[in-house]
């Protein structure tokens, strides 16, 4: 695995390369696409971190079905997130390795090494995989604060209603039950998870933008190939016109030899003045 410094430099090289050989366009795009991908990474490290902090509030809760099922919940949510940031991790590899390739094969084979890294990339695909995961955990965490939302909405309702028992035996007027502002539990624990929906979020639309940058890219990467393509294809055209063009000469030099050959002396030289 490429240490990331060298990754880095690599990538910085790569782009050099591209700027000074006619292609500033495609430099842009790769620096952009990677500003993008360096935040979604260290958005990944907040959420991760958000995550955590949702299991250490777990770890006080004293009732243990409230605690197992939120613990499951949080796992989940962290190893999806894991999941994801691999891919990112690994697409981040992908495309410092096509760099430092093209600046190793640069010197041998010029403006081909560089066209063939960018073409080789594949960014939008991988880009497209991580942005489904990020939707899924997005979808995932909503779900997960509605459960803790529900689930404390209950338990104080639960304790109203008891409550209302005690009042009743008491003889006094029963209170209305409408579950109440959330309690402590929910409050710690559900603070953590709406910030890692909120960073989701975020990251969702970084991811989006991230991709229309490699589209970008590549629709840039396609353009050089076609007209590379198409100077290729003119080329030939142009050494057959001039092979053609010298045979007709050729050819032409032949038939004037031949034509003089053909005519006699005395038709050709003026005659001799008389003595």
């Amino acid at each position: 695995m490429m240490d990331p410094l060298q990754g880095q430099e690599a990538v910085q090289q790569f782009m050099k390369l591209l700027v000074e050989n006619g292609r500033r366009g495609q430099a842009m795009d790769l620096s952009q696409l990677m500003w993008y991908m360096d935040g979604m990474n260290r958005q990944f490290e907040a959420v991760l971190a958000e995550l955590q902090e949702v299991r250490e509030q777990l770890a006080q809760e004293k009732r243990p079905s409230i605690r197992e099922h939120m613990e499951n919940a949080a796992s989940v949510l962290e190893e999806k997130a894991l999941a994801v940031r691999d891919k990112l991790t690994g697409l981040w590899e992908k495309i410092t390795q096509c760099a430092a390739d093209a600046v190793r094969n640069f010197k041998e084979m010029g403006v081909s090494a560089l066209d063939g890294a960018v073409s080789a990339l594949g960014v939008k695909k991988a880009l497209e995989a991580v942005q489904d995961g990020i939707s899924g955990l997005v979808a995932d965490t909503r779900k997960s604060i509605e459960k803790v939302e529900d689930m404390g909405h209950d338990l104080r309702s639960a304790g109203g209603h008891l409550k209302n028992v005690g009042r009743a035996l008491l003889g006094k007027e029963a209170q209305v039950v409408n579950g109440g502002q959330e309690g402590r539990f929910q409050s710690v624990v559900l603070a953590p998870m709406r910030a890692t929906q909120r960073l989701l979020s975020g990251m969702n639309n970084a991811t989006l933008a991230a991709i229309g940058s490699a589209e970008h890219l590549e629709q840039r990467a396609a353009e050089v190939r076609a007209a590379k393509a198409e100077r290729t294809a003119e080329k030939p055209g142009k050494r057959l016109t001039k092979r053609l063009s010298i045979r007709q000469d050729l050819e032409a030099k032949k038939l004037e030899a031949a034509a003089r050959a053909a005519v006699p002396d005395r038709e050709r030289k003026p005659p001799e003045a008389a003595r």
